[in-house]
């Protein structure tokens, strides 16, 4: 029981500290951000915001796999490096993300259908820098899939995994790649914006079941892109539009990862996922 313990605080004791560095940083930089400029912000979704606290996030996964063993090492390169010079590995990326971009795409002709969502094309035309700009937000959709699918899939959950089940890392890796999507106010994602950080678990459930079965992360970076991709497309192309949140459905939210159809997608999606693989996912630490 005693060494168990100690296990355990073994390896969350790194976590901890990681976590407890970030919230520190946080604190400091978005108040600079903000004299600088008052509408910067390190929980930005997109843009500088996003590309610095990511960065942030990968300095100290950095210096978590540099105190790993030399087998851990080896495995991280392997999983998320290596895989690009893979041959098909590109092609099944692709796959993945036609699926999921094909069925976000479904899901907001619902809406549309239902009336919860219209499109207004007045004042968008078809020009090259328009072409540009969606493919380059593609890319920078791509970017962000890897360096989020790095993060918490190829470097958390392999690092859970020697001390923790399969499953239980799973769940640990789902609630931080939940709370740090709020670094400075993680517990906020159980108390303020519940439906979001519901939307969140159940994605981060999602991803880590099917790095789980796959051990594969470029197939976890196309379903994460092909989400991803959807929304950069309408960035670039503003033609969709929600009805006012007074008029929506509580099944409806403008920010998909808030709807509850969408946690019941997510939910249906998992639960066959852990019933089909059932005999990987329980395997003992």
């Amino acid at each position: 029981m005693n060494n168990r313990i100690k296990q355990i605080c073994k390896s969350f004791g790194p976590i901890l500290l990681s976590a407890l560095s970030l919230f520190i940083v946080y604190q400091i930089l978005q108040p600079l951000a903000v004299y600088m400029d008052p509408e910067w912000t390190l929980r930005s979704s997109r843009g500088l915001g996003k590309v610095v606290f990511v960065s942030m996030v990968i300095y100290q996964v950095i210096l978590l796999i540099s105190i790993q063993p030399r087998v851990f090492l080896k495995k991280f390169f392997e999983t998320n490096l290596y895989f690009f010079a893979e041959r098909g590995w590109f092609r099944k990326y692709l796959s993945f993300f036609s699926l999921f971009f094909i069925l976000h795409m479904f899901v907001i002709l619902g809406f549309y259908l239902t009336g919860y969502a219209y499109f207004d094309f007045q004042g968008i035309s078809i020009t090259f820098s328009l072409i540009y700009k969606i493919l380059f937000g593609f890319f920078v959709a791509f970017m962000l899939a890897w360096t989020e699918e790095l993060i918490f899939r190829g470097a958390l959950f392999p690092y859970f995994e020697k001390t923790f089940s399969t499953f239980t890392s799973l769940v640990i890796t789902t609630f931080i790649f939940m709370f740090a999507h709020n670094v400075g106010a993680p517990w906020k994602m159980v108390t303020d914006n519940l439906a979001i950080g519901i939307g969140l678990f159940l994605l981060g459930f999602l991803l880590n079941v099917v790095f789980a079965v796959s051990r594969k992360l470029y197939i976890g970076m196309g379903i994460h892109s092909g989400l991803v991709a959807v929304k950069v497309f309408f960035r670039r192309v503003p033609c969709l539009n929600f009805v006012d949140s007074s008029v929506c459905s509580w099944l409806v939210n403008s920010d998909l990862r808030q709807s509850v159809i969408i946690h019941f997608l997510f939910l249906l999606l998992i639960l066959y996922l852990v019933f089909r693989y059932r005999n990987r996912l329980f395997q003992s630490a």
